[in-house]
């Protein structure tokens, strides 16, 4: 399965809906809950509203897998990360952009179905032929239920694209 998202801004969320019950329709979220990098991590370290910084503006083509990636597409990868995320049942895709006007509503090609619990994502990908990053480029999106969510690799909203 596949999803293309376009991002108007940094990055991509992922969450389960529940995970955003709480935001009320037309807040802007990002400004007043999901600016300040405290907030950010809070979210990011219980794997409800988790960023994925794509460092450039784009189309993003999210290619998903229900198995850990091998050795050798993780050595492979020009962009890897890890990250934890807590599922319903549902994991979106949105541009982190949305924060800034709210709608519960998603489209439901921007989903996918995976099992409720936490997982880890390990995400892939490569500089496009273009040499642009978000210039179509793919991204393999692994998922894999774990018992707990790991610890964040890193401080601060993950970057895929460094």
């Amino acid at each position: 399965m596949e999803v293309v998202i376009d991002v108007s801004g940094l990055g991509i969320i992922v969450y389960s809906p529940s995970s955003a019950a709480h935001i009320g329709e037309g807040e802007d979220y990002l400004e007043a809950h999901y600016w300040a990098p405290g907030d950010v991590q809070a979210h990011v370290e219980a794997g409800t509203i988790v960023a994925v910084a794509t460092s450039s503006p784009g189309t993003y083509v999210l290619r998903f897998h229900e198995f850990a990636p091998s050795t050798a597409r993780l050595d492979a990868a020009d962009f890897t990360l890890r990250i934890g995320v807590r599922s319903d049942g549902v994991v979106v895709f949105r541009d982190l952009y949305e924060l800034m006007d709210w709608t519960a509503e998603f489209p439901p090609e921007q989903s996918i179905r995976v099992g409720p619990g936490a997982l880890l994502l390990t995400l892939c990908s490569d500089l496009p032929p273009s040499g642009v990053l978000g210039d179509g480029q793919v991204i393999d999106v692994f998922f894999q239920p774990v018992e707990e969510l790991p610890p964040p690799a890193r401080g601060g909203i993950p970057t895929l694209c460094i």
